[in-house]
């Protein structure tokens, strides 16, 4: 049976929440599943604590992430489960094979008056399969976009691997891929477990070396590697505060083993921060422009789907007006009734029911409108769900679903007739007038005008899916299509409570439809010429931000697009700030001597 062991913070020091960012030392950790970055944040947070192994035997132990390992006693061969800290939805104890790690987080450390970032990630390799890797390296770049910059890049491996697998090949060529070249000499090489090879790297060192030649000779990008810039390191002695902490006793042999690791850590650690404050920050817009332009174009669907569904209720509006003026002149003086939107972003993401049996039909005004009549969960942080997306599986996660059958607890619909939201969408009704009286040809200029934004809303977003279907990392799903079909069941009920909306319905229809076949057209062309595929037809990804600020642009419904786009953005952001952890660490810490050096070091920063 595991056995755990938390701690009970009393006085402490804590991270300043409120640091400027250009005072944030920010450390991303990357590496592949099992190699110990969660470990190496909590061994780093009892070296700033207590001078000596002794003394942090004696102490409380600094557990920040939940961790767990097998321990076999050397006299009875018995193996213990050693767990410290307890499961949570980001860390899990149990699963072999898969990444402990199961989301992005962060843990802020006080160091002085400023703050030390360390990114703890999925791990790569993940037993889940390559898909499951990709899906972890797109989390990764998403969440990371959330920050300004960061100081330093640990590539974190093991000594002695006699092989650089698949998987790990996969994680530095991403990582290469995504990465603006001029970060290279941000990148450090932190080796673990390094105890076990007399604090070298081994074989790894050559498999390295191979690796980046080959990304020197084929892409003339040259990698720094050297003594400079790799670290060798060695969590054990944490583990060995675990066991202590479990009653477990080690002989003599071990105990100045661990307290070798320990010293020789702390000086790692110390010339590892002098590395970082050596180097210049990176900007984080400047490392991202393919991952930035993917998620820019992911953010779509809704609010073109939103636009397109506004575009054809205005025209509607527009043509029963000019009928009303051919038979009534002095409507004219009224102005064009048009439908405008009304963008509402949540101070928390939520997810709300959209199925039949929760939604009704009302009349506001003498117009048929949509009443949702559920929010399932006013403040749904979910890991790992894709906001505005319809039918995302992690919805089964909300605490509103019942675990076995998926069905809602708080409206009895099943979790696919779900969808997790980060802004409000509504109308409201205006008329749009001139400074002169209104005439039949304003009417049709106001028809024409709609129909032109339209034809150009839909020709950018078929070049932003074009590029995704070329350069995702993900599958694309055509979000958009689900939303044009969730869209005309609306109309469809509001056709049966008595609309007169069948245009609306027909175009829409026909803009499905139009956009099913160009783009199936489209990836059975790509599918056939993929390897004769001329670079120069394709959008670059910078390109991809003046289209979208081109859609910004657009005069009647440019506006709106972007109040859409900036509210998902905030409810990621707001979301991603919920995985930030600002440690606590006992008021001791403040004078130990490994904290007192890595003040002095990062002081010297201006």
């Amino acid at each position: 049976m595991a056995m755990r062991y938390q701690k009970q913070q009393k006085n402490s020091i804590k991270a300043n929440r409120h640091c400027q960012p250009d005072r944030e030392i920010n450390i991303l950790l990357l590496g592949q599943t099992g190699v110990g970055k969660s470990t190496f944040i909590n061994a780093f947070a009892n070296y700033i604590v207590n001078d000596t192994l002794e003394e942090a035997v004696n102490d409380e132990i600094q557990v920040i992430i939940p961790s767990s390992f097998s321990y076999t006693d050397q006299d009875t061969f018995e193996e213990k489960q050693i767990a410290i800290g307890f499961e949570d939805e980001y860390e899990t104890f149990s699963t072999e094979g898969q990444s402990s790690t199961q989301q992005c987080r962060s843990f802020v450390f006080p160091i002085g008056n400023r703050n030390l970032r360390l990114i703890d990630t999925p791990g790569i390799g993940d037993t889940r399969g390559i898909e499951q890797d990709s899906k972890n390296f797109q989390e990764i770049l998403a969440y990371i976009a959330q920050y300004e910059h960061l100081n330093a890049v640990f590539i974190m491996v093991r000594p002695n691997e006699e092989r650089l697998n698949i998987l790990f090949r996969f994680s530095i060529n991403e990582l290469l891929r995504h990465l603006n070249i001029d970060i290279k000499d941000n990148i450090m090489f932190v080796f673990t477990n390094a105890r076990s090879s007399f604090y070298m790297p081994g074989s790894t060192k050559k498999l390295l070396e191979a690796l980046f030649s080959k990304h020197r000779l084929e892409y003339n990008v040259e990698i720094p590697f050297s003594r400079d810039n790799t670290f060798l390191l060695d969590s054990e002695a944490f583990r060995h505060l675990a066991l202590c902490k479990n009653n477990i006793q080690l002989d003599e042999n071990q105990t100045k083993s661990y307290t070798r690791s320990w010293e020789h850590s702390v000086k790692e650690y110390a010339r590892l921060m002098q590395r970082i404050n050596a180097h210049s920050l990176h900007a984080i817009s400047n490392i991202l422009s393919l991952n930035e332009a993917e998620q820019l174009i992911r953010k779509l669907p809704r609010p073109i789907a939103e636009t397109a569904k506004l575009i054809e209720e205005n025209i509607q509006l527009a043509k029963e007006h000019k009928q009303k003026v051919l038979n009534n002149p002095q409507i004219a003086l009224e102005g064009i009734p048009q439908n405008n939107a009304i963008i509402k972003t949540l101070k928390h993401p939520r997810t709300v029911c959209v199925g039949e049996n929760c939604c009704r039909v009302i009349e506001v005004n003498g117009e048929k409108q949509m009443e949702y009549l559920h929010i399932c969960h006013d403040e749904c942080y979910l890991a790992g769900v894709v906001q505005e997306t319809l039918y995302d599986p992690k919805l089964q996660d909300c605490t509103a679903m019942e675990p076995e059958e998926g069905f809602c607890t708080v409206c009895d619909c099943h979790w696919l007739q779900h969808k997790h939201i980060t802004y409000e969408y509504a109308t409201d009704r205006i008329h749009i007038k001139s400074s002169k009286d209104m005439t039949l040809a304003d009417i049709d200029r106001r028809i024409t005008d709609l129909r032109n934004e339209e034809s150009k809303i839909q020709d950018i977003y078929r070049k932003l899916v074009r590029f995704l279907h070329v350069n995702a990392i993900l599958p694309v799903n055509d979000d958009f299509i689900e939303y044009l079909q969730y869209f005309i069941r609306e109309e469809q009920m509001k056709q049966s409570a008595g609309a007169q909306n069948t245009e609306i319905i027909g175009s829409l229809e026909r803009l499905k439809d139009d956009y099913n076949k160009e783009m199936g057209l489209y990836k059975k062309t790509l599918e056939e010429q993929k390897n004769s595929i001329n670079p120069s037809q394709l959008v670059k990804p910078e390109e991809i931000f003046i289209l979208v600020e081109t859609l910004y642009e657009l005069p009647i419904t440019g506006k709106q697009i972007k109040q859409q786009v900036d509210g998902i953005r905030i409810g990621q952001t707001r979301s991603g700030a919920q995985r930030e952890t600002f440690v606590e660490l006992p008021a001791k810490a403040a004078s130990s001597k490994v904290m007192l050096e890595l003040r002095e070091i990062v002081s010297t920063q201006s």
